[in-house]
């Protein structure tokens, strides 16, 4: 388990390849439960007045509509066989970046709004140029145009999970 963590914490440095992420299903799985999980603790730990049933439904949505654009565009790539260790990278990536930025839960009521806007904005910044990475990576292109389809797949993503829940 610490191997697997240490694997996704690199990638998130963008020192690691996410090639070197398992490719297993079962895997995945894990994965995605555990961003799930993750990320409805956080927005609950930051005071969402927002359902439980809604918060997830809208991270499932969310991260189908991920996982849809994904896999298209290594489709148009031609390297969709790439599909499974992208995602389970993305997924695991996020993961660690939502758990890192759970720490700052605590913090959320000393250092005020403003500054916490800052903060969420720094590791949304993180999180696209790490999905940028991932993407640069799995589908042999520029680092530019990584961070470009990862910028365009998580407005994409964040707008239809959103939409689907009404929010």
């Amino acid at each position: 388990m610490k191997a697997l963590i240490n694997l996704f914490w690199q990638i998130c440095l963008l020192r690691q390849s996410p090639a070197a992420v398992p490719a297993n299903g079962s895997f995945v799985a894990v994965v995605v439960a555990a961003n799930l999980l993750c990320s409805m603790l956080v927005s609950r730990g930051f005071g969402s007045e927002i359902s439980m049933v809604t918060t997830a439904a809208s991270i499932l949505v969310g991260h189908a509509t991920t996982a849809g654009m994904v896999w298209l565009a290594l489709y148009w790539a031609g390297k969709a066989d790439r599909f499974i260790t992208a995602i389970t990278a993305i997924f695991g990536c996020d993961l660690i970046i939502t758990a890192c930025f759970s720490l700052l839960i605590p913090l959320n009521a000393a250092v005020g709004s403003t500054v916490s806007g800052i903060i969420l904005m720094l590791f949304m910044v993180w999180s696209i140029a790490v999905a940028g990475f991932i993407l640069h990576r799995a589908m042999d292109v520029r680092f530019g145009a990584g961070v470009a389809l990862a910028v365009g797949i998580s407005l994409f993503s964040v707008i239809v999970g959103q939409a689907a829940v009404g929010a």
